[in-house]
């Protein structure tokens, strides 16, 4: 073969080579973006919004704090025990704050999801909403002004009692003999006509009573025996075939098997208060 015929052959092979690298390099550059494509984390789902109602006047179950910036937290137990549902339940809790006496309405209408308020299963309330298993069982506490000695409800006879409207503890107050049951909107203005000598004595959870003892040093305390009954317990409301009262229940057993609820309880109330539960 000539020379020159060499060198032209050379040249096309290298040429030819030339071709296939710049292909090859193409297709590595055309496929990396769909290498990253498919190995792209999907955005999170965003969550469930449920309504949530409470009453944040019953402290240590559900009160309001405000910082120095004037923003208001809601915080209790009330308030951990959502926490915790929420967390399980994949959901965000919207909170509302009402007057007691409106929850159930909000619940049966449709206008909340759930209600965490020291709320009590009441045959009444369990004809139009549902409820979870019992989460806490209250001490009834009778609060009046140092002194008094109003230690049993037969030691309220033909006094004048005051209770936050709507609550069991108006009912138990309705029950002792000629005595004047005055109902108001919240049991903070129950301690103001009890420190304002309008009415004789107050009843409520004691351990809602025990924080205004913290408040104010001229009360008195006398808390009755507790009993575990069921209408007297506190428990989460749901509308009627609510699809999360399953699951609720089995997160408020899970929280006691824990020992989350104990932790939640002894953080509000103080260990003594929680030993004497059990």
């Amino acid at each position: 073969m000539k020379k020159n015929q060499l060198v032209s052959l050379l040249l096309i092979a290298l040429f030819v080579l030339g071709i296939a690298a710049g292909c090859g390099s193409q297709q590595a550059q055309t496929t990396a973006p769909a290498t990253e494509t498919q190995t792209a984390t999907a955005p999170a789902a965003e969550k469930e919004k449920l309504v949530l109602a409470i009453n944040a006047t019953f402290p240590p179950f559900e009160s309001v704090e405000v910082d120095a910036a004037g923003k208001q937290t809601f915080v209790g137990i009330d308030m951990d025990i959502a926490d915790y549902i929420a967390e399980k339940l994949n959901v965000e809790f919207e909170i509302t704050d009402m007057a007691f006496s409106g929850l159930v309405t909000a619940i049966s209408s449709g206008r909340a999801d759930i209600c965490i308020s020291g709320i009590s299963p009441t045959a009444e309330r369990l004809e139009v909403i549902d409820f979870s298993e019992p989460y806490f069982y209250p001490q009834t506490g009778i609060l009046s002004l140092d002194g008094s000695g109003y230690t049993t409800l037969e030691s309220l006879e033909g006094k004048k009692i005051g209770c936050s409207m709507g609550t069991t503890y108006a009912k138990q107050a309705a029950s002792v003999k000629d005595a004047e049951v005055v109902e108001l909107d919240n049991t903070p203005l129950v301690v103001q006509e009890i420190i304002n000598g309008r009415i004789d004595a107050g009843i409520f959870d004691g351990s809602q009573a025990f924080e205004f003892m913290k408040e104010y040093d001229n009360l008195e305390l006398n808390l009755l025996p507790a009993e575990m009954v069921a209408e007297d317990s506190y428990a989460i409301a749901l509308p009627k075939n609510s699809p999360y009262k399953d699951q609720i229940n089995q997160i408020l057993a899970e929280m006691k098997e824990n020992g989350k609820m104990d932790e939640i309880l002894t953080k509000w109330l103080g260990e003594t208060y929680v030993a004497q539960q059990k």
